[in-house]
């Protein structure tokens, strides 16, 4: 399976910006053959604090969720985005969406939630989903600091996990030294416990995360993919923007370890 993972800048609030961006993926990725784009969290939106700006919250009838999805679809690429999603109750998940051929297939909605995501409700469901005829889990950014997303995936027979992200840095970055440090922190503790789920359950996992600076808060990108042997087969190399197209053998034929 042959995927396009991004690190991109959402900027807060901003959906039309933001879906532009979306749509340029879409189109780089059907122009490289690819089957699937893995976005960052909340990529459609944006981070939101529900307790600041409710108003950016967005439901799954928002039209540009209608309009991304059309475009998956006319480029024949599936796509899996995120959102900071209101119900019809007034209530706050962080959502992950996946569709193709011009339907949503499904949303995972965040079970464990990070610090400073208080105002959002924990969701208790996990799902896969089926994209161009294989089993997808999907992981958010803090549940990877915990083993059950990743063994649900597992027992329902995906053999991919999807892991986006928006992990928010401390302080504004203002220097290459500061985007440094922020990154390396971001690195070591993604791919510390990507590699960890992945070797312990046979997994393959795609890392894409939000990058660069937003109104109010920097983010440290990065994008990765690592085997079920807990090796990382490709990686982005910072902090900046990017796109990483990676081939997954989702047979279970993947490379050998070098030695």
């Amino acid at each position: 399976m042959r995927i396009l993972l991004t690190a991109m800048q959402c900027e807060k609030g901003d959906i039309n910006a933001n879906l532009s961006r979306h749509l340029e993926k879409l189109a780089t990725a059907s122009s490289q053959g690819c089957e699937l784009v893995l976005f960052p969290e909340m990529s459609l939106t944006g981070s939101v604090d529900p307790s600041k700006n409710p108003e950016r919250l967005i439901s799954l009838d928002d039209p540009g969720i209608a309009t991304l999805t059309a475009a998956a679809d006319a480029s024949g690429v599936s796509a899996a985005f995120g959102i900071a999603e209101v119900t019809e109750a007034g209530e706050a998940f962080i959502t992950h969406i996946v569709v193709s051929n011009g339907l949503r297939r499904g949303i995972q909605r965040k079970r464990h939630l990070g610090e400073g995501e208080e105002n959002y409700l924990p969701a208790t469901d996990s799902e896969i989903f089926t994209v161009e005829g294989h089993t997808i889990g999907i992981a958010i950014c803090a549940e990877a600091g915990f083993d059950a997303p990743f063994n649900d995936a597992a027992e329902a027979g995906a053999d991919l996990v999807l892991f986006p992200s928006a992990p928010g840095l401390y302080g504004r970055r203002t220097d290459e030294a500061s985007w440094q440090s922020g990154f390396s922190w971001w690195e070591q503790s993604s791919l510390e416990d990507a590699c960890r789920h992945a070797k312990r359950l046979g997994l393959w996992i795609a890392l894409s995360g939000q990058a660069g600076s937003t109104s109010d808060e920097d983010f440290p990108g990065f994008a990765a993919l690592v085997s079920p042997e807990g090796v990382v087969i490709d990686r982005l190399p910072d902090w900046l923007e990017g796109d990483l197209i990676v081939e997954v053998p989702l047979s279970h034929e993947y490379p050998p370890v070098a030695e």
